[in-house]
Parts: structure tokens; sequence; C-alpha cells
């Protein structure tokens, strides 16, 4: 509920400042057109309605900021979440007397602001309070784009818009303090005429009264400000000195066997910053990306469940419950967590993705497909010769597994591992293996008849097709992963693809595959073999001419 509260009231305040400097801009034409257009971006904030929603705004998001500076365990923050705390905090001290004359004073009085009394006052009364006005423009433009970036940038379509949204971040306060500026000096310009000033006075009803109220305002609120900081930082020493006295749980941390100690009341994540301990956290800690996931071992059950926020979060990238955010978990007692994510990870990582990317047991089928003769072909040629035909090779292999909803998991040298039934099921993605495999059959003979000048003999391939569970998940260097599969099942789809030479066929398949997929294999030579690593025999088909392998129909 809180991170709903921050993220819409700063919504509410990033459209308020918006359509204020979209205002300011108009200053490059005229006063006039500024004064105009006010009835756009300014008046629907001075309706009940409208007041009632930004000062709500501004209560609820200030009030968030500094009740989240209070619960933080230390201030251990990433450059961009510092900057954002450190612009945020300087907004008030910066605004105090724009907000007093053009907040406060309304509501106490019948002062009418206008863009013409708030220049006249910055521009001819106070310039060094007018640059103050500049200084906070950014201040607060930038405070409000770092947030939204940081919010959006775990979007999906984010990446799309990004380029605009950053020449928009540049170009609009660009404008507005060109346009601010461009109004000053009309303004000063004006001053000299004591008539438009008077007129400028009494437009906004004017009193004597009111400049001692507006300056006189700043100190006070200003020091009430930083008081209330200075009250919440010396609380959290208090705190934390008192706390430090008890015995700390221990956090056990790999990759990288780190030990340190739990803060009181800390979440994980506070606690691993503490430590100095790498860490991926693409939304500095506001539970949105998953991206500082741990998984947990022993402490597991001290936790409290994951709320409702977390579980959404985490349904995207995993179903285990041993998987947690770091950023929403308080341990209590000792605990031993793994990083699941690079430290150094981008917003792409927190983008959803299908769960075997994390890593998740499933029930796929297997195609394994091996170049026959490579050593003799590359005995034959040059090396670029040998290069050019394998690269051709692999683009048809690649092509029928496009063409056929296989993945590629795996590079052998002169062969590679494909899973079938990621996205479709086992039984589609038994079919579908099959399906593969005639397909590289048939590209292949397409490529001989492309080459036939180029070589001495025919390529030829082996492939052996097997279906069962494994574990399948995103596996190799951070830099360049890909997504493939571990276990026993794997190992004998590349025993059944050596099984093609001792049965002289293209193509072995296994019975089970051919159970799940829905394939009549009765017309084939079918075998008992002992796989190694296995203490049965499996049933296994030798398809001699697989293009006379009827359709398949798996179950649904």
């Amino acid at each position: 509920m809180r991170n709903q509260l921050r993220q819409w009231s700063g919504l509410v305040l990033f459209t308020f400042v918006t359509g204020h400097l979209l205002n300011h801009t108009l200053g490059l034409v005229s006063l006039d057109l500024m004064e105009a257009a006010t009835v756009v971006f300014i008046d629907p904030w001075r309706t009940p309605p409208g007041e009632v929603l930004l000062i709500g705004a501004i209560l609820i998001h200030a009030g968030n900021a500094l009740y989240a500076l209070w619960i933080r365990r230390n201030l251990k923050l990433r450059g961009w979440e510092a900057a954002q705390l450190i612009l945020g905090l300087s907004i008030p001290l910066l605004l105090a007397v724009h907000v007093t004359a053009n907040g406060v004073l309304p509501l106490i009085s019948d002062f009418n602001p206008s863009y013409g009394s708030t220049l006249l006052a910055a521009a001819v009364g106070s310039p060094a309070r007018g640059i103050i006005m500049g200084i906070a423009l950014i201040v607060v433009w930038t405070h409000g784009c770092v947030g939204l970036h940081n919010w959006l940038r775990t979007k999906p379509w984010y990446a799309g818009v990004q380029p605009w949204a950053y020449a928009m971040a540049l170009v609009v306060p660009t404008l507005a303090l060109a346009g601010y500026v461009a109004a000053a000096m009309q303004v000063r310009r004006m001053a000299g005429d004591e008539a438009w000033r008077g007129g400028v006075g009494a437009a906004s009803n004017f009193e004597p009264w009111m400049p001692g109220f507006i300056y006189g305002a700043e100190i006070p609120f200003q020091t009430i400000c930083v008081a209330v900081l200075i009250a919440i930082l010396i609380a959290r020493w208090v705190r934390q000195a008192i706390r430090a006295r008890a015995r700390k749980p221990r956090l056990y941390y790999s990759p990288g066997n780190r030990v340190a100690d739990l803060g009181p009341e800390a979440t994980l994540l506070e606690s691993i910053r503490a430590a100095d301990i790498p860490h991926a956290s693409v939304c500095g800690g506001r539970g949105r990306c998953s991206t500082c996931r741990v998984r947990i071992g022993k402490g597991l059950e001290d936790l409290e469940p994951a709320g409702e926020a977390e579980q959404k979060v985490l349904a995207r990238v995993t179903t285990s419950p041993g998987v947690r955010l770091a950023c929403q978990i308080r341990p209590s007692a000792d605990i031993e967590v793994a990083g699941l994510v690079p430290p150094d990870a981008d917003a792409n990582e927190a983008m959803a993705k299908p769960g075997y990317q994390q890593g998740q047991e499933l029930s796929v089928a297997f195609l394994f497909v091996d170049l026959r003769g490579s050593t003799k072909l590359s005995e034959e040629r040059l090396p670029f010769d040998v290069v050019f035909i394998l690269n051709q090779f692999f683009a048809e292999l690649a092509a029928a597994l496009a063409e056929t909803n296989g993945h590629y998991a795996q590079f052998n040298g002169d062969g590679l591992l494909a899973i079938y039934g990621l996205n479709s099921g086992t039984g589609r993605g038994a079919a579908e293996a099959v399906d593969g495999a005639k397909a590289m059959l048939r590209r292949i003979a397409e490529l001989n008849a492309r080459l036939e000048g180029e070589l001495t003999d025919e390529l030829k391939i082996g492939i052996g097709i097997h279906t069962g569970e494994a574990i399948v998940g995103s596996m190799g260097p951070p830099a360049s992963p890909i997504v493939s599969a571990l276990g026993d099942n794997v190992n004998v789809a590349a025993r059944l693809e050596a099984q093609t030479k001792e049965f002289d066929v293209p193509l072995v398949v296994s019975a089970d595959t051919a159970t799940f997929g829905g394939i009549d294999l009765s017309g084939f030579r079918v075998h008992r073999i002992q796989v190694k690593g296995r203490e049965r025999e499996i049933e296994v088909y030798a398809v001699d001419n697989p293009d006379q392998i009827p359709p398949g129909s798996p179950a649904a």
C-alpha cells in the first residue's frame, strides 16, 4: 500500500510540475500568453478538488519519504538513489517562498497570484530569489524524472520509448527555463511603468503586509524542515546504538562465502548493502523488479510468508517457495542466501520471463544431431572452406529449428542439442521434435545438392530424439547465457544419436517420444538397447526413411 501511495502521489505531483513547466515555455512568446494558458495548466489545481488532490499528494509523498528514511536500517545507497533522496530533501528548502506566496497566502487571503506578480517579485524585487527559483525548477524536474525512470524501467514496453523519454526530460526544462528568463526580462522592461505595476498589484489583490508574511515565513519553514530531518537522523542513531548491544543474527551469503551481521529489523537487502556485498537491485529495493531475489537455505522457515505484492512480482519469474525478494524480507535469525542475479544486472533482468529461464524441472523432448565424417571434411580442405561449409550446415539446422518451434540449447563442435516443448508442452514438443528431424534431413539433402561441386562426399547427419524430465534454465557466463538443460534424459538423446551408426539409419527415436507425441512408428524396426547410466533397457525405433513417419497426434 505504501509503495502504491508513493507511486500515485508522485504521478500527481509530476503531472502538476509538467503542466507548470509547459506553461513556462510560453514565456518565449509573451507574458500575456503565459497568463492566458494558466486556465489550462494552473487553474484546475486551484479548484477545491484540485487543491485537495495536490495538497494530499504533497503530504503523502513527503510523509512517505520521511518514513522511508526512518525505517531504513542503513544509508548505503546507490548513486541514483542518493541523488534522488538529496534532491527530494532540498525541494522544500528551495520552494519555501514560492509555496508560501502561491500556495499558503491564497488560502488565508484574497491574494490571486499571477505570472506578473510572481515575476515582478523574482526579477525586480529580488533577482537572487529568481535564480533560486530557476535552480528549484531543475531540482524538482530531475527528482521527478529519476523517480519516474526507475519505476518505468522495469516495464517491457519502456525500452522502446526510452530515447523519446530522455529527449523530453531534456527539452521540457530547457524550454521552461528559457521561457522563464524571457518572461522575466519582459517584466523587468515593463516594471518601469508605474501604472503597469499598479495594475498587476490590483489584479492580484496585493496588500502591503503580504511581503512580510511571505519572506518572514521562509526561515521558520526551512528551520522546521531541517529540524524534522535532524530529529529523524538522531532517532535512527539512538535506535541503532541501543540495538547494537544485542547479539546480531548472521547472514551467510553466496557466491563468495561472505558472512555478515543482519541489521535489526533491516530488510535483507539493507543488510547485504551494509556488508558491502555486491547485489542486484534495479528498482532500489522498492519490490518492483525482482532482480534482488535470492534463494533461501537455512532460515526460510523463520521468515514471514510473502505478501501479496511480493508474490505478484515473484510469480513473473519463479514458482519456487525458496526464492524471495531481498528487499521485502526482514530476517531476525541466522539465514543462508544465494544471489540469483548478477550484481550488475540491468532492467532487462526485471522483465517477466518464462519460468524455465530461472531454472525448472520440465518434461520436454531433446533432439541431438551430429555431422558424420567431419574429421575427413576438415582434412581435405583449407580452414576457410571448412568454416564456409559448416556455417551453411548450421544455418540449415537453425532454419529447421525455427520452422518447427525448436530451441537451440547447446553447440558441440559439429553437432547441437535442441529442446522442444518449452512452451507447447511435452506431447506437442515430442511431435515437433520428430518434425524437426525430418526438416533437418530435408534441408541437408538440399544443401548437398547446392554444394555438389564442392563436396567429395555428401554431408550426412545422425539424429537421436528422447523425451523426459530434465532441469532447464538459463545457464552460462553472465554476459551470454543460454537456455539449456541438464539431466539423464539429455544424455539419452546423445546416446540415441550414437546408435544411428550402429543401426545404419539417420534417425533413432525413443518409444517414450512416440508415446508422448502420439506418433505411430510401428512400421519401423524396434530395438531394446542398454544405455550407459541406466539399469534397464529402453525401447527405440530405428527410422531408415523419416519421410514415412505419419503426423503425430499428441494428447491434449
